[in-house]
């Protein structure tokens, strides 16, 4: 692949609270990273939502609310009749109460842990400010582990060598641009890709 003008070592597609997360981690873990975004602000519809899921987490032990992993994991595979893949889950409840740990490490700030429909388990974790002060916290956070955010820039395909990621190309202010990566993240869709000689 010929030089390009932009290298990292991690893509973004995406700054909702899934792709601000990823951003975040990988540059904790030391690698460089962009995180693109096609509006004109960071967040898409995560600046809405008012709480998250979990289990066994720090303030439902404050609370001494004792609905355990097992209970969840157990209730949510008998609601969805078995269908819901049971491996992904088992790893969503399991790590639901670290990811609010981690969250308020990063500065996201959660009110209560309560229910979000009647006669349900307390699992329903409310942000103070909404969604719009967990990407505000997120974004900070990732600026100061030094993640690129790349505002109205969207990434239109994935550049493959043979089996391999090689890159992607982003619409940047109406140009398309070549960045080299071998690692692209993209919680909100899958992407088209073309091979390259």
């Amino acid at each position: 692949m010929p030089n390009l003008p932009l290298q990292t070592e991690v893509v973004v597609v995406g700054s909702g609270a899934a792709g601000l997360a990823a951003a975040l981690t990988a540059a904790e873990d030391g690698a460089k990273v962009i995180i693109f975004e096609k509006e004109r602000s960071p967040g898409g519809t995560s600046n809405f939502f008012e709480g998250t899921f979990a289990v066994e987490s720090d303030m439902q032990r404050e609370r001494y609310i004792t609905y355990s992993k097992d209970e969840a994991f157990k209730n949510i595979m008998e609601y969805s009749h078995w269908v819901a893949n049971p491996r992904l889950v088992r790893a969503i409840v399991n790590e639901s109460g670290g990811t609010i740990g981690w969250l308020q490490r990063q500065g996201v700030v959660f009110t209560d842990a309560t229910i979000n429909m009647p006669d349900s388990p307390r699992t329903y974790h409310v942000i103070k400010g909404k969604g719009e002060a967990l990407v505000k916290a997120l974004t900070l956070k990732a600026r100061e582990k030094g993640v690129e955010l790349r505002l109205a820039a969207s990434v239109k395909k994935v550049i493959k060598q043979g089996d391999r990621v090689a890159g992607v190309v982003a619409d940047v202010d109406g140009e398309d641009v070549p960045v080299s990566t071998k690692t692209i993240v993209s919680p909100a869709a899958a992407m088209p890709t073309t091979k390259s000689g």
